[in-house]
């Protein structure tokens, strides 16, 4: 069903609030809990990461990805390709952002998996790798 607005003026609210909240993630993450490492005496540093890269990999390309198919005027096969690899890059960047939530889980004995937040997020993980991997399997 057309509406007849047009995708580009949203699209530009999308992003302004995208930069916004990476911004402040990466404030937040980086001023307030004392930075970002992928190995480290401090393993908050490393669960840091955790954030970082749900919203901006996992959110905000994902959200990338719906926008540049509806906002780009390129050919369709085109924008069906730029938008396979904007949600490839994201699944890939959330199963990292979860690989560092357990990597800190098990570098200080927290158990893993014992938060409604941590299933939750695991289910969608997974079913955004569901919806993606089809479509990725005949460029493989």
């Amino acid at each position: 069903m057309a509406t007849g607005l047009k995708a580009l003026p949203f699209s530009f609210g999308a992003h302004f609030l995208a930069l916004i909240a990476a911004i402040m993630v990466l404030v937040w993450s980086i001023h307030f809990r004392g930075g970002l490492a992928w190995e480290a005496e401090n393993k908050n540093l490393i669960f840091n990461i955790h954030p970082v890269l749900m919203l901006i990999g996992f959110i905000i390309l994902g959200g990338e990805a719906i926008i540049s198919y509806k906002s780009f005027p390129l050919e369709k096969q085109v924008k069906k390709k730029i938008h396979l690899v904007l949600h490839a890059i994201a699944l890939i960047l959330g199963i990292i952002g979860i690989y560092t939530a357990f990597k800190n889980h098990n570098e200080t004995n927290i158990p893993n998996m014992y938060s409604l937040h941590s299933w939750i997020g695991i289910g969608v993980i997974t079913l955004y790798g569901i919806q993606v991997f089809p479509i990725m399997t005949p460029f493989i």
